[in-house]
C-alpha cells in the first residue's frame, strides 16, 4: 500500500531542539512521506525553527501555529479533522527514527481487516490512565508516541482529550465496540527520549491533574 496514504504528525510546544532532531531523523528514512508539523502556541524561537524545516521540503510539509496551547490530546484531534489522509501517524517531538520499515510494516498490519483502528506500543491502564498489568479489566491503550491511526474509525469515536494519557476515552470506546488495538514493536525503529516536553514544561492539567492522581492513588 503507498505511503502517500499516510501523513505523519508532529506536535511542537516549546521544544525546537527535539522537534528539529524529530524530523531530520524522520526525513533521513521517509524523505517522500507527507508531514504535518502542529506548534501549539509556542513563544519561543519555534516557530522560526518549524517554518525552515517546512522550506525544506516545501510540497511535502505542512504548518499549522496555534495561537495558544491547546495540549498534546486536542492538538491530535486538530490533525485528524485537518487533514484528509486516510492513515495518520503521530510522531512524539522527543522521538528519533533508527531505522526504516516500521511506517509499512504498520500500514500492512492495520489494513489486513475494516476493524483495526491503531497500531502502535500496547500497554494497559485503568480507567484513570495509569499503567497496570494486563487483566480483563484492563483497558488497551496505544501510547500516541509512534501510533498508526485508522482516520476514518477516529472520526466515529470519542476525540483525544487534554488528559496526562490523552486516548483513553477515545481507546476505551473503540475496545467497547469491538476495534483492535494492535501491539507492534516501535522500540525496534524508534528511540524515544520520554517527557521531552512534559519534563520541560510539565503536563499543564491544573487541578483536574491533581484530582485524578489523588482519586487514583485512594483507588477510586
Amino acid at each position: 500500500m503507498a505511503l502517500q496514504q499516510v501523513t505523519t504528525t508532529i506536535i511542537n510546544f516549546q521544544t525546537p531542539d527535539l522537534t528539529e532532531r524529530a524530523v531530520g531523523s524522520f526525513r533521513q528514512h521517509y524523505p517522500r512521506v507527507p508531514l504535518l508539523l502542529i506548534d501549539n502556541g509556542s513563544r519561543d524561537r519555534s516557530a522560526v525553527v518549524l517554518q525552515r524545516l517546512q522550506a525544506e521540503s516545501p510540497g511535502l510539509t505542512e504548518l499549522l501555529l496555534n495561537e495558544h496551547n491547546l495540549h498534546h490530546g486536542p492538538a491530535m484531534d486538530q490533525a485528524l479533522r485537518h487533514l484528509q489522509s486516510p492513515f495518520i501517524l503521530f510522531l512524539d517531538s522527543d522521538c528519533e527514527v533508527k531505522k526504516k520499515g516500521f511506517i509499512e510494516s504498520m500500514l500492512v498490519r492495520l489494513t489486513e481487516t475494516p476493524g483495526h483502528y491503531i497500531i502502535g506500543k500496547r500497554i494497559f491502564m485503568n480507567k484513570r490512565g495509569f499503567d497496570i498489568p494486563e487483566s480483563p479489566l484492563a483497558i488497551p491503550y496505544i501510547r500516541p508516541v509512534c501510533m498508526l491511526v485508522r482516520r476514518e474509525l477516529y472520526l466515529t469515536l470519542p476525540p483525544f482529550q487534554r488528559h496526562g494519557t490523552p486516548c483513553l476515552l477515545n481507546m476505551r470506546e473503540a475496545t467497547g465496540r469491538g476495534l483492535t488495538l494492535l501491539p507492534f514493536p516501535v522500540d525496534e525503529y524508534i528511540y524515544h527520549e520520554g517527557r521531552g516536553t512534559a519534563g520541560r514544561h510539565g503536563y499543564k492539567l491544573g487541578w483536574r491533574g491533581k484530582l485524578n492522581h489523588v482519586l487514583n492513588r485512594l483507588g477510586l
